[in-house]
């Protein structure tokens, strides 16, 4: 319900307006009094008083008397007559009587809490799994064969994730206000994670070391009724900041995806992507020799130019470096909701930013032909283009892991809409039903994105995420639908 108390739009602080609502139980006439209770400096309150509160500079008398009856009791629509006015300047001097923080607690927890969830069954005991075929025998029998999923680890142990927070929360004016803050800190230690096979080799399963995840969560919610108009308005923000502490040994580092373009490795974010910054297009055979040396192909105007990161006068592996963090730094979400008398509406919205997209749906044999729009201002002569390459497949180092193939992860999604109908229940019970509510909802109603696929969110291995292999659109979904409760 809504609270009377909005300083900015009260009238005078010392004018308000008190309802007296009386009542009979067949005996006796009888008051209705709200319960106030709370600390000041003489010590704790504990009162019985009439439902009242300050007015605002857009209602009469009349209209604050039903808005503030309805606020701190839920009555609605009853017939009030006025019979006197207070004004006097010195009404409000108790400060309770101008009361703006409701509650403050202050909170902080710490914990240990194990983990073996691996998306295995059983991760210390492998399943088999068909592998290759054999024939034996006269007349000739095609046999399956089978070989471990992963290879067995008697050292195995269980993930333990230590995390510790320390924030606040709170209730302002008359409890219309909410907002909470938490800082956090997670370490998940001895992390459990698949080491990818070398060369077809079987993968194993271990644990590789530490991981931290640390920064704030903040939310903060308005609700409040206007008359029959009830609406809320929520806000919610997650800061994130990754980095792998240790892995099983220095200089140890973990490489996935199909592309190899994940790696793992202590002091960076788990997952980044790992290749050649790109510092423009070769535009011309003079350009190429006034180039850094290119050591890994031979290289023709029209081919991506590699950055010398190292500076030793010649682009080898070594100029290979972090190119993106697929771990977003921000999470945030919005949500609104209207109601009125028997309708409501409500709104759910959210997003992420500061992360990046390996794209990869472009960068196979198969989709040779599949080119983005962007290729339509390719390069085709001296001084065409400077960010596209040249329309040729066989340029291999066109297609070796670079930021040519990073996109923007950013984006904002209208989650959730749901419009309803409540039907009252005097009418209902004439057809011997308790409740009626009828409903359209929409999910993933719009999406605005920065990246070329279809979808800016992705799935992935634990040390393999982020990646676009050509990712199908998340499906908007229209639903209607009745509740009925007899």
């Amino acid at each position: 319900m809504k609270n009377p108390l909005r300083v900015d739009e009260m009238i005078n602080p010392h004018v308000s307006v008190d309802c007296v609502v009386l009542g009979f139980d067949g005996e006796h006439l009888k008051v209705l009094l709200v319960k106030q209770t709370g600390h000041e400096e003489s010590g704790y309150y504990n009162n019985m008083k009439l439902p009242g509160s300050l007015i605002y500079n857009d209602e009469d008398l009349d209209e604050a008397a039903q808005r503030v009856l309805y606020e701190l009791t839920g009555l609605n629509e009853l017939h009030l007559i006025q019979f006197r006015a207070f004004g006097s300047k010195n009404r409000t001097n108790n400060p309770k009587d101008i009361k703006w923080l409701d509650m403050l607690k202050i909170k902080a927890s710490y914990g240990t809490l194990g983990n073996q969830n691996l998306d295995k069954a059983y991760p210390a005991e492998p399943l088999l799994t068909n592998a290759y075929s054999a024939v034996f025998g006269k007349p000739s029998i095609i046999y399956p064969g089978y070989q471990l999923a992963y290879l067995p680890n008697p050292n195995l142990r269980w993930e333990k994730v230590e995390a510790w927070e320390a924030g606040f929360e709170t209730n302002l004016l008359r409890n219309r206000l909410h907002f909470e803050g938490v800082y956090y800190k997670k370490n998940t230690k001895d992390l459990l994670a698949e080491v990818p096979g070398i060369s077809g080799t079987i993968p194993g399963i271990g644990n590789l070391g530490e991981i931290q995840n640390k920064g704030v969560e903040m939310a903060v919610t308005w609700r409040d009724q206007i008359g029959d108009w009830g609406y809320s308005v929520s806000a919610n923000l997650t800061t994130i900041k990754n980095e792998v502490k240790s892995l099983v040994q220095e200089g140890y580092s973990i490489i996935a995806g199909d592309k190899q373009q994940s790696y793992t490795m202590a002091g960076y974010p788990i997952g980044y992507f790992y290749g050649y910054k790109v510092a423009g297009v070769y535009q011309s055979q003079a350009d190429i020799d006034a180039s850094p040396k290119n050591t890994l192909a031979t290289v023709t105007p029209g081919d991506l130019k590699f950055a010398d990161v190292n500076g030793d006068g010649e682009i080898t592996p070594e100029d290979r470096t972090m190119i993106g963090n697929p771990t977003p730094k921000v999470t945030y979400g919005f949500s609104l909701g209207v109601d009125y008398k028997n309708w409501s509406l409500g709104i759910d919205m959210m997003g992420q930013g500061g992360n990046k997209i390996f794209r990869t749906w472009d960068n196979y044999n198969f989709a040779q032909f599949n080119y983005l729009e962007q290729r339509l201002d390719r390069w085709h002569g001296e001084g065409t283009s400077n960010t596209q390459p040249l329309l040729n497949t066989k340029h291999s180092i066109n297609n070796l892991n670079s930021d040519y193939y990073i996109e923007n992860g950013k984006f904002f999604r209208i989650r959730n809409v749901q419009l309803a109908y409540t039907f009252d229940k005097s009418l209902i019970s004439k057809i011997r039903l308790q409740a009626l509510k009828v409903y359209v909802n929409i999910q993933n109603l719009k999406t605005w994105k920065h990246n070329t696929g279809y979808t800016p969110e992705l799935g992935g291995t634990a040390t393999a995420f982020g990646v676009d292999n050509g990712s199908y659109p998340v499906p908007a979904v229209y639903t209607f639908g009745i509740n009925l409760t007899f």
